[in-house]
């Protein structure tokens, strides 16, 4: 507006062609048009100076105004300054309460999981009880059948062969059953010698299972003809005097360990080495005969045996081996054909041989125990 007027005045003056100190009227108009804008423009401040204190204060006080931005500005950036590190403890803040969120899911997780833990724990505690107890009451009763075996004599230990004979299979049912029958009654007799309860109407000492009979009596028409199978009656449990003897069947094939003339097993022996070393070295000489004769398949008593050596024999042979100088080689041969039913016994010889004489002495009965095979 300032310069719009001031122009239009100086054209009007130059229109009119005036002068203003003797100056030419071109620049008279210039002059007219500057100092009305300037009049104008002082007109102009003078007027918002006098309205508006708060233009007076930024006029005049200028300095003051800009060291007071200055400090605003420091105060601002200061502000800023603390809204970011606020911002940034805001944000950690933040991730923090993620993973503590995170790791309480996972706890509650965790925790499910073991509540679900204990509740197995306890079930199996549960069952564990209940399986106690069923093994407290068997402990009662074997505990109260201890004391009734301590106070009885036993007559038959658990595992004892009762009875046993050997059977040929493959023939008719008729023939089968009647050589089950005969067992059974010679079993019967045997079991009877000893002091066990005995069924007054039946004269029966022994206690079978009615399907154990029947499954050998099967077991033994589908074998071969001329198969031959080894059937004996243990004790099933341990009888004192005068009680029930049960028994159950045991079916196991016949055939030969042993041809007569078979070395079984052998050993070196200093003739030497005094009365004591000897017996030492043939009782460990037995035992590996034991040991041959089961791992061929020789049947076990039920001290874990597979025979006897009568005690004359043994010492006679302890002196025989004496009889010689230095070592000799004492082996143990099947005097006969030996089956995997026998007992060894009788039915072995002893050789001895050294660099010079050869001796075989014959094995004694069975009736001795001091020479377990």
């Amino acid at each position: 507006m300032i310069a719009y007027i001031g122009d239009q005045l100086g054209m009007k003056m130059g229109k009119k062609r005036l002068s203003i100190f003797g100056l030419r009227p071109r620049y008279s108009s210039m002059i007219v048009t500057v100092l009305t804008g300037m009049v104008i423009a002082t007109v102009s401040i003078v007027i918002l100076l006098t309205v508006y204190s708060g233009l007076r204060q930024a006029l005049f006080n200028i300095n003051e105004v800009m060291e007071r931005l200055d400090r605003l500005d420091t105060q601002l950036a200061e502000r800023t300054e603390e809204v970011e590190e606020m911002e940034a403890q805001r944000d950690a803040l933040e991730a923090e309460r993620d993973e503590l969120e995170y790791e309480r899911d996972d706890l509650l997780g965790r925790v499910e999981e073991l509540r679900d833990e204990r509740d197995e724990l306890e079930a199996s505690l549960e069952d564990l009880n209940q399986e106690l107890a069923g093994v407290n009451e068997e402990l009662e009763e074997a505990r109260d059948q201890l004391v009734y075996f301590m106070d009885e004599d036993i007559v038959y230990r658990r595992g004892e062969i009762v009875y046993s004979a050997v059977i040929e299979g493959g023939r008719s049912e008729d023939d089968i059953i009647e050589d089950l029958n005969d067992f059974l009654s010679q079993a019967n007799e045997v079991a009877s010698q000893r002091p066990v309860d005995t069924d007054e109407d039946t004269g029966m000492a022994l206690h079978l299972q009615t399907e154990d009979i029947l499954h050998a009596a099967q077991i033994l028409y589908n074998l071969d003809r001329g198969e031959r199978m080894i059937i004996s009656l243990a004790s099933r449990v341990n009888v004192p005097r005068h009680d029930t003897l049960r028994a159950d069947l045991h079916l196991n094939r016949n055939y030969v360990i042993y041809e007569k003339g078979e070395e079984i097993a052998s050993r070196e022996i200093d003739g030497n080495s005094g009365t004591s070393s000897i017996d030492s070295e043939l009782r460990q000489l037995l035992a590996d005969v034991n040991r041959q004769a089961s791992e061929e398949g020789m049947l076990q008593d039920v001290d874990g045996t597979v025979g006897s050596l009568d005690f004359v024999n043994f010492y006679q042979l302890v002196s025989d081996i004496q009889d010689h100088e230095g070592s000799v080689d004492v082996s143990v041969q099947a005097d006969e054909q030996i089956w995997r039913s026998d007992r060894l016994g009788g039915n072995i010889a002893f050789a001895i041989e050294d660099d010079t004489v050869e001796d075989v002495q014959a094995g004694g009965d069975e009736s001795g125990d001091d020479g377990d095979v």
